[in-house]
């Protein structure tokens, strides 16, 4: 049997013990749960007499094993009946962590059976019940410089854009905090309750709009697609409003604990609303139809319906709500704070599937609207629209196409708007596949039709010859690979590198950071993208190195050192 066969049998059997053991109604466990979720991801950020590892590596298994242990008791709740709140106690947060954890750790370890199964690491087994790991590749994480260039993005873009935001509309940050202060009040000791002002309201939905500026995902469509009759904006703003209560609620909470210690910050924090009268509140607010605002709030919602394909993705981030009866909803701090749009989008292609494709459809163009800001110099002449090539029995399409009057310099793009994806590695071999194949075919009939024509017959092809407004020779071109998300891939070697492959945020981040005297936009943004591939980049700026791993599943070791 093979180490990796070894391993699974083995952690299947140690999971074993975390099958229904509650012990109670399953929507006592869902509370503990989203509980825990609600405090350990936004908030777990230190302990006494714990590292920083110690307590980075406590949060990830409680990423990766809360979906797990909720599915069980999702699977089993009665939606028929409507349960009265628990209050947390010692000995269900002790629960609810042990399980999670375990959880957590079983989940992980089915992870690196994946990445095995994906070719990125060998599993081996020095003793009984060890098991080590160790990478399959000599350069391995270059996916860190996609996250790196999206960091960039939001720390440097996205973050003047809200600076510039807040400088337009400002508010007195500590009179608004003493304004909540003031309106929090505690029942019986142990609750918490509130009712805000139309300046805090407003001040808190500012928040939630900043918030959501800074997640992947929320402009995946434009504002104006619609997904079951309902403009995408609109979707977007309920999870702004949302955000920016669960951001008051959450620091409402943590003044209340600050004046009371004996408050239970796990009883106040995940707050659970009847649906109709939160349809109804939103209803009247946006003046929109109750119909609209359920639809809407069905997208953002754990339900019966789709609870089992969402809680299937590891580490998949936890939604704004939780259905718990058939009117009754879990509102979630982590789910407000990580990403709501990763079960959003998800669920308008479950639901809307014609809607989402024709909004997929449309998304090249804006892709390639956005490329062309990138030259604003009126003598570069940019063709607005997709251009079909045939020749000698070569059919294909170019997505974007600009040309330098002035340098002669052509760029054809070829645009891929790829959804992204987190740690499944089902989704990733399918963005590969989707990938490399089809763009490296399209390289090689680009570069067989350029060499096989004349500037005029590919001036024509292209529709620039409209615009020429005297006779140019095309003296160079550049071939570019654009993706709207992932470009670097461990284990996928770039097969032609006369052409510049970069995902959107590395190109927005080598345009910024890279210095350069050429009198040639479109040259000069390939140059930009070539010097800051992956090889290029592991000699300006070191890879993150992966820390010493070691979980202990019962007797089960499993361990990675470097």
């Amino acid at each position: 049997m093979k180490p990796s066969e070894l391993l699974k049998q083995k952690i299947d059997e140690e999971a074993k013990v975390l099958k229904n053991n509650f012990g109670g109604e399953s929507y006592w466990a869902i509370q503990n749960i989203v509980r825990r979720i609600d405090f350990i991801l936004p908030l777990f950020w230190k302990r006494d007499g714990w590292s920083e590892q110690e307590i980075d590596t406590y949060r990830e298994f409680f990423n990766y094993g809360w979906a797990p242990i909720l599915k069980q008791y999702y699977t089993d709740i009665n939606l028929n009946v409507h349960q009265p709140f628990p209050l947390m106690t010692d000995e269900m947060v002790s629960w609810t962590d042990s399980n999670i954890q375990l959880s957590g750790k079983v989940e992980f370890c089915k992870q690196l059976l994946s990445y095995e199964k994906a070719g990125l690491i060998t599993i081996t087994s020095p003793k009984e019940n060890e098991f080590t790991f160790s990478y399959s590749h000599k350069i391995t994480g270059i996916e860190q410089f996609d996250k790196m260039s999206m960091d960039f993005y939001k720390e440097k873009i996205v973050e003047r854009i809200i600076t510039e935001k807040k400088k337009a509309k400002p508010f007195d940050k500590e009179r608004i905090k003493e304004e909540l202060r003031k309106i929090i009040k505690n029942p019986d000791g142990k609750m918490i309750s509130y009712e805000t002002t139309p300046e805090i309201d407003e001040y808190y939905n500012q928040q939630g709009h900043y918030h959501i500026l800074r997640l992947q995902g929320y402009d995946d469509f434009d504002t104006t697609d619609k997904f079951g009759g309902i403009e995408y904006w609109k979707y977007v703003d309920i999870i702004e409003l949302v955000t920016g209560t669960a951001l008051m609620h959450m620091e409402a909470c943590l003044e209340l604990v600050k004046r009371n210690p004996n408050v239970n910050l796990l009883n106040i924090l995940s707050y659970t609303h009847f649906k109709d009268k939160t349809i109804s509140s939103y209803s009247n607010y946006l003046g929109m139809s109750k119909d609209k605002i359920e639809q809407i709030f069905s997208c953002l919602t754990l339900s019966k319906e789709n609870f089992d394909y969402y809680l299937e993705y590891p580490s998949t981030p936890p939604p704004m709500y939780f259905q718990v009866s058939d009117n009754l909803t879990i509102r979630s701090i982590a789910g407000c704070l990580s990403n709501p749009f990763s079960l959003l989008n998800r669920e308008l292609k479950r639901k809307f599937r014609s809607d989402y494709d024709k909004a997929v459809n449309r998304r090249e163009d804006r892709f390639r609207k956005e490329l062309f800001m990138f030259f604003p110099d009126k003598r570069i002449i940019k063709i607005p629209r997709e251009i079909n090539i045939s020749f000698n029995g070569i059919k294909t399409d170019i997505d974007a196409v600009v040309f330098d009057s002035k340098t002669g310099t052509l760029g054809i793009f070829q645009l891929k708007w790829q959804d992204p994806f987190a740690k499944d590695m089902t989704e990733r071999y399918s963005r590969m596949s989707n990938l490399f194949p089809k763009a490296n075919e399209w390289v090689s009939k680009m570069k067989f039709w350029a060499t096989n024509n004349t500037s005029k017959t590919i001036f024509n092809s292209l529709q620039i010859n409209k615009q020429l407004k005297e006779r140019v020779e095309i003296k160079e071109i550049c071939c570019f690979v654009i993706s709207r998300n992932q470009m670097n891939f461990t284990g996928m070697e770039i097969a032609d590198e006369t052409v510049a492959w970069s995902s959107w945020h590395q190109l927005i981040e080598s345009q910024a950071k890279i210095k350069t005297d050429i009198d040639d936009p479109i040259r000069e943004m390939f140059v930009k993208i070539k010097s800051f591939s992956p090889e290029k980049r592991i000699n300006m700026e070191e890879l993150p190195q992966a820390e010493d791993i070691e979980v202990q599943i019962g007797k089960i070791k499993v361990f990675y050192k470097k």
